[in-house]
Parts: structure tokens; sequence; C-alpha cells
């Protein structure tokens, strides 16, 4: 009985070890990139379900790699290393902080730059933010056990001292698909 009970400690170890690991890894992402740890969060459970061995080959050639499903197109332009993002959580995590970071620098903090982490085309974009709004909405929207706020229409805001403002005055609307002014998918 004693080995069975020590077989299932150990296991859970092995297991809960990286979870917990990885949780400091979306605050020092989020504190580095001035981004929310729970949207980050949430793209990870969007883009790979949490799975850091995720690898998607696209019809364009291109390839997603790890936890945040970082896109080949990125690896040059940041020297990004792909056996890294493959094999060490932390590394994934803050490439993906940082691509997105230059969605927020570009969009300001705002859906638009939720959906420009995944997308090119606006129809994509709205697609894409509609899923990560609904995934924080469903996660119950709290940071570090403070209440937080998401509008739909607005920014993300927590109501703690840390009060994530935009960069611009542009705000992205998540609009229903049908309001993408003429796009196609």
């Amino acid at each position: 009985m004693k080995i069975v009970f020590y077989l299932v400690f150990i296991t859970f170890i092995l297991f809960a070890i990286p979870l917990i690991s990885n949780a400091f890894c979306y605050e020092d992402a989020g504190d580095t990139y001035g981004i929310n740890p729970s949207l980050l969060q949430a793209i990870v459970k969007t883009e790979s379900n949490f799975n850091p061995q995720a690898i998607n080959r696209n019809l364009d050639g291109s390839v997603d790699i790890g936890l945040m499903q970082i896109n080949s197109y990125w690896f040059q332009r940041y020297r990004l290393d792909a056996n890294m993002l493959l094999n060490d959580p932390c590394y994934n995590i803050m490439a993906g902080a940082r691509i997105l970071k230059t969605c927020i620098d570009k969009y300001g903090y705002t859906w638009e730059a939720v959906g420009c982490y995944n997308a090119v085309t606006r129809y994509k974009r709205v697609d894409y933010s509609w899923k990560i709004y609904n995934r924080l909405k469903a996660k119950g929207l709290r940071l570090r056990g403070k209440e937080q706020r998401l509008e739909s229409n607005s920014e993300l805001k927590t109501q703690n001292s840390k009060l994530l403002t935009p960069k611009s005055n542009f705000f992205f609307r998540v609009r229903d698909r049908t309001q993408t002014e003429g796009e196609s998918p």
C-alpha cells in the first residue's frame, strides 16, 4: 500500500511542479511587458490547451510551436530558438508576450491587439478576440485574487493598483462576426 501511495505522490509532484513554475512565468512575462497574466493564460489555453509540446503545421508552410503557438514568422525577427520554444515553457510564454506587446504597441491595449496576436485579417482578429473574451469570462475574470473587469468595448482593467490603460485612443469593440465591414473569412 505504501508503494502505491509513493507512486501517486511522485506522479503528483512530477506534474504539479511544472504547473506551479509556469504560473510564475505568466507573472514574469506580464510584468516585463505590462500585460495582464490572466490574458496570457487565456491565450495559452486557446492556442495549445496548456500543451508545451504542441506543434501545428499551417497551410502556408509556417509552423506554430509550444504553449503560445509561436509562429515561425517570428523566429528570425526576434532571433527565437525553436528548440527552446518547444522545450522551455517560460521562454515560450515570454516570447508570446513579446509578440503580443508588438500588437499592443500598434493598436493600444485593446481587443484589436488581442486579435492581432493570432490573425492578420480583421475578420479573424474579431473571431479570435471573441474566443479570448469568452475564455476570460468563463474563468471568472480573476487576477491575483482581486476583482477584474473586462468590458467588451474597452481595454482590460483591474480594480487593484495595477490599472492597465491603453497606449492609444483607439478602442476596439468586440463585435459580431457579421460586422467586419465586408471582409470574408
